[in-house]
């Protein structure tokens, strides 16, 4: 008897220390099941934030590009400007060389014009001078 009062004993110890820590473990379950909202709420807002700023910066970004863009069209626009301007520039300048070549082709002429004139004019005189005498 004193074994079956042993056995009893050690069987009430192990259903008592059992049903304790199935208490311990439904009270920590309690506790986890009552902290997954906040956890989870948590997990989505810091989820959600980094989604926002993700946004948000691919919002400045696309704005940032297309100013970027704007601004290369309009210095495109002004490159082409300048590049005109040059180009009639160097024009004028070649029409202006072309214009002191024709100037001086022209004074050449003159030169040789009023040359023959007074050879003109020279002989003339001799001729006169020579039917005088």
């Amino acid at each position: 008897m004193a074994d079956e009062a042993s056995i009893a004993a050690l069987v009430k110890n192990h259903k008592e220390r059992r049903d304790a820590k199935r208490l311990a473990n439904d009270r920590k379950l309690r506790e986890v099941l009552s902290v997954v909202p906040q956890v989870s709420t948590t997990l989505v807002e810091n989820v959600n934030k980094d989604v926002l700023d993700i946004f948000t910066n691919q919002h400045v970004l696309e704005s940032e590009t297309k100013e970027l863009q704007a601004q290369a069209d309009r210095f495109y626009k002004q490159s082409q400007g300048w590049l005109a301007l040059f180009e009639s520039f160097n024009n004028s300048l070649k029409e202006l060389g072309d214009m002191a070549n024709w100037a001086t082709v022209i004074e050449s002429d003159a030169r040789e014009t009023v040359r023959a004139l007074d050879e003109m004019t020279r002989t003339q005189k001799n001729l006169k001078a020579l039917e005088g005498s």
